[in-house]
């Protein structure tokens, strides 16, 4: 699968059915998953859907169509039906990453498979489509298709220039997120990270929004919101110690801000059973 910096009449058909008919076409495997190090997949003769991942921690490798893949944290994965490929865990500490299947049954992109380096920018709306997939919400299907549109054309418009050096690059980014995630409850600001990479404050704002697509206090905002995800996820703590452990004041705050990036409470998330396994 090649992307030029022309759009293609298959990436305009498939923006078209995701703009149509997204809702209908995810189906029930999808979520954010930490997964171990013995993790592996072999599907000799591939899927029956479009597998899409965002590697977000740790990294795995493997061959797609005898071609020899690295993803590494940062990297959007797509492989089309049919197109054999084996992934695993790269590293014992395992990885972290977005998933979800696609029908088949969808216009006529071609077959193989893309990896897109650095696709950061993409986060955002695999957060949402989870959080809308997870849930049912008032506009769902409408939401659903519109973060289809954003996730696979922000998606064009990076692999067509994925060839350049992202914003900030690897360590830079891995140093900012090491940072931030050993520091929890501290509140941080633009000007804290931008001394991290050595940059001054304007200029690594700018580099931050091109390789983000957020401002500095939204990111970090979200950033520990992920972690609260997680933990009410993996653990049974009450939600006051979760916001205690993150350097919430107080629960009201936290319950506020955790409803703003997921469109539901703390106690919801924890509450919405098991659907992202």
């Amino acid at each position: 699968m090649r992307i030029g910096r022309v759009v293609s009449r298959w990436q305009q058909d498939w923006l078209d059915l995701m703009r149509t008919e997204g809702d209908q076409v995810v189906g029930t495997l999808f979520g954010y998953d930490r997964l171990p190090g013995t993790w592996a997949l072999n599907f000799p003769r591939g899927l029956p859907e479009h597998l899409v991942y965002l590697v977000v921690a740790g990294s795995a490798g493997g061959e797609v169509a005898g071609m020899e893949v690295s993803l590494a944290a940062g990297s959007f994965f797509w492989v089309t039906p049919a197109t054999p490929f084996q992934l695993h865990a790269a590293g014992d500490a395992g990885l972290t990453l977005y998933r979800l299947r696609v029908a088949s049954d969808t216009a006529g992109c071609p077959a193989g498979h893309l990896v897109v380096p650095g696709a950061w920018q993409v986060r955002t709306t695999f957060d949402a489509l989870v959080i809308e997939l997870s849930g049912a919400l008032a506009f769902r299907a409408e939401r659903l298709r519109a973060l289809l549109v954003v996730l696979f054309s922000d998606v064009f418009r990076a692999a067509a220039r994925h060839r350049r050096t992202p914003p900030l690059d690897d360590d830079d980014r891995a140093a900012v997120e090491s940072y931030v995630d050993a520091r929890p409850a501290e509140r941080l600001s633009a000007e804290d990270l931008a001394a991290v990479v050595g940059l001054s404050e304007d200029y690594f704002v700018r580099r931050f929004r091109q390789t983000f697509g957020l401002a500095p206090r939204s990111w970090l905002v979200r950033r520990r919101i992920q972690a609260a995800m997680l933990r009410l996820d993996e653990s049974s703590d009450p939600v006051a110690m979760v916001a205690r452990e993150l350097g919430y004041p107080d629960v009201f705050l936290f319950s506020r801000q955790f409803k703003d990036v997921t469109g539901m409470s703390p106690r919801a998330w924890r509450a919405r059973g098991s659907v992202l396994r």
